[in-house]
């Protein structure tokens, strides 16, 4: 029999991606608290991870065999502007989570950020001084620490900016950004803000086969250093769209509601040196094109 993997976050754009990778292997049971999902070869609930009676009851029901916690508040200006509801459930639900793992001795995984970082550097090792800009950078921070601490054979992996699936999500970034595109819009990307942008998938796959090995803190993501304008060039020839309708453009010329790190690239070679292998850019978009993506 499969082993029971449950997910949080399941509503989620990489919650989506989970899903659907880990169902190959797992017996898979997901929390979703934003809206209803439907997937036929994993059982979605509807969970509030804040809710601490609730969660525990859930665990007892399901009898979970590993945990990955993907959910979270991770619009920045909203955490920006509700600090208190982003600790609730950026922090403190991943405290409960990670407290009721330890106690059950089962892995745990917790998604982190590449925000953790102030953006100085850039190529940031899992050693390297953390310095968040933004509220949801400072919490999700807050809970790598608090995971580690109460639970130290807990996995936390930091995570890029992401792309997949269109129907992962139509309020994702991507999605967007195609549709932006398509209607002949024009489109203006950061060219010195930069990011290790990772398909989704690669981000999954990585996790899975990660999650039951205790490695610590952990970065994952993709092979290449990219500006969101690099990155946008990649995406609109791939599709073929026109390049023209895209506008390069400096943070100090946009005014944002969130602080935004210049070059928050990460170095992962030690996920490599566990047998993380992400596809490049191009490798992952042509994957989407595919229609096999998942």
């Amino acid at each position: 029999m499969k082993k029971k993997l449950l997910i949080t976050g399941a509503s989620g754009f990489l919650g989506y991606h989970l899903l659907r990778v880990a169902a190959k292997d797992w017996e898979v049971y997901g929390f979703g608290n934003t809206h209803n999902i439907d997937f036929g070869d994993a059982v979605v609930l509807q969970c509030d991870i804040t809710n601490y009676i609730a969660l525990g009851d859930y665990f007892e029901d399901i009898e979970p065999d590993a945990v990955i916690h993907a959910a979270a508040i991770a619009d920045g200006a909203f955490c920006q502007n509700n600090k208190a509801k982003s600790y609730e459930v950026n922090v403190e639900a991943t405290r409960n989570l990670a407290g009721i793992c330890c106690d059950l001795q089962i892995p745990f995984a917790f998604t982190s950020t590449d925000l953790v970082f102030d953006g100085k550097k850039g190529m940031y090792t899992e050693e390297d001084v953390k310095n968040p800009l933004s509220v949801y950078g400072e919490h999700k921070s807050i809970a790598e620490e608090e995971t580690i601490k109460i639970y130290p054979g807990a996995s936390v992996f930091r995570l890029p900016l992401m792309f997949g699936h269109l129907e992962a999500s139509y309020n994702s970034y991507f999605h967007k950004f195609l549709m932006q595109l398509k209607r002949g819009e024009k489109a203006n990307l950061f060219s010195d803000e930069y990011r290790s942008i990772t398909g989704a998938k690669s981000i999954s796959k990585g996790i899975l086969n990660l999650l039951e090995k205790g490695a610590g803190v952990v970065h994952l993501g993709g092979p290449e250093r990219l500006s969101r304008y690099e990155f946008g060039l990649k995406v609109a020839e791939m599709f073929n769209l026109p390049v023209e309708l895209l506008v390069a453009g400096l943070q100090k010329d946009f005014k944002t509601d969130t602080p935004r790190p210049a070059d928050v690239s990460l170095n992962i070679q030690k996920a490599i040196s566990l047998g993380f292998a992400p596809h490049s850019v191009v490798e992952e978009l042509k994957l989407i094109m595919s229609q096999k993506y998942c």
